[in-house]
């Protein structure tokens, strides 16, 4: 079974109640490396280690026909063939127990839910796209819909930085050559952090219990105390200073805040709206996968 958008407490609930409904003599769970789901009397299994003989070999070993074998939050790539992947269908292949958890139902397009739908019904349909009625047919999937939306705060530049941001393109765009084209919208998003700095710097800041930072950035290098990482975020609500290039960063930034709407700081530059309206539809395009889902 798949379940999406459940917190750990529901996680270790369904567990819990499948394992006393069953026959279950042992319990792998194997989890992203960051978003362990710490269940006492269970193999934990780090998503990094399936691949590795000493971890591999061993279940191979262990797991039998009274097996349940939980995949937490292991949608890491969008590579169908991912080797890991494969190292975790020759696991599910020994046992006919298996929950599926996983917060978004996609890396970036829902044929990355058939990533899930692989582990749960073990690859028999591995070389299917999103099928909506096949889904149905095969596999039971429990949807919490995560309210998962952008709004923007408009951020002017001066003519400073949109000359500064022309002359870095033009840069860019010269000696771009073989290199990877995400390179030029990577590099020219920093080019208005250091307005929104001061944007920032010019808000007057309500008082809050704490002295968490509200904001949050891609790195540490615009120095203000209120601005942290995606690495380092606590407790929400965090204001977007910018956004992850990979939509997956943003889905880890998510599970460690529990934060669904945000509000992104948009300069007056060609790639923060384009930045924007990239996250604005990859959230229509989940939402979208949710609807597909719900009209089973």
């Amino acid at each position: 079974m798949i379940f999406l958008g459940y917190d750990d407490d529901a996680k270790r609930f369904e567990v819990e109640h499948y394992r006393a409904s069953h026959d279950i003599g042992k319990v792998v769970v194997i989890s992203a490396n960051e978003f362990p789901l710490p269940i006492d009397g269970t193999d934990q299994i780090k998503y990094s280690d399936v691949i590795m003989y000493v971890t591999f070999y061993r279940l191979l070993q262990e797991i039998d026909a009274r097996t349940l074998i939980v995949i937490n939050e292991c949608l890491r790539t969008q590579n169908r063939y991912d080797l890991t992947y494969n190292c975790i269908r020759n696991y599910l292949n020994q046992t006919t127990h298996q929950l599926i958890f996983q917060q978004l139902p996609q890396i970036d397009e829902r044929d990355d839910f058939m990533i899930l739908f692989d582990f749960d019904t073990r690859s028999r349909w591995k070389r299917l796209a999103f099928d909506a009625e096949l889904i149905a047919a095969e596999s039971q999937v429990s949807v919490r819909e995560l309210p998962l939306s952008f709004s923007r705060v408009d951020v002017p530049t001066s003519a400073k930085t949109q000359a500064k941001y022309a002359q870095e393109r033009e840069k860019l765009l010269r000696e771009i050559g073989n290199r990877d084209p995400h390179t030029l919208p990577r590099n020219l998003y920093l080019i208005g952090g250091a307005e929104k700095a001061a944007y920032i710097n010019a808000q007057s800041l309500p008082l809050f219990a704490d002295s968490s930072p509200r904001y949050v950035a891609r790195n540490k290098r615009l120095g203000a105390d209120c601005i942290t990482t995606y690495e380092d975020v606590g407790n929400p609500p965090y204001t977007i200073v910018e956004l992850p290039h990979r939509f997956i960063d943003f889905a880890d930034f998510i599970l460690r805040t529990n934060q669904f709407a945000s509000t992104v700081l948009v300069a007056d530059l060609k790639v923060d709206e384009w930045y924007f309206a990239r996250y604005s539809e990859w959230s229509e395009r989940i939402h979208a996968t949710y609807a597909s889902l719900s009209q089973r």
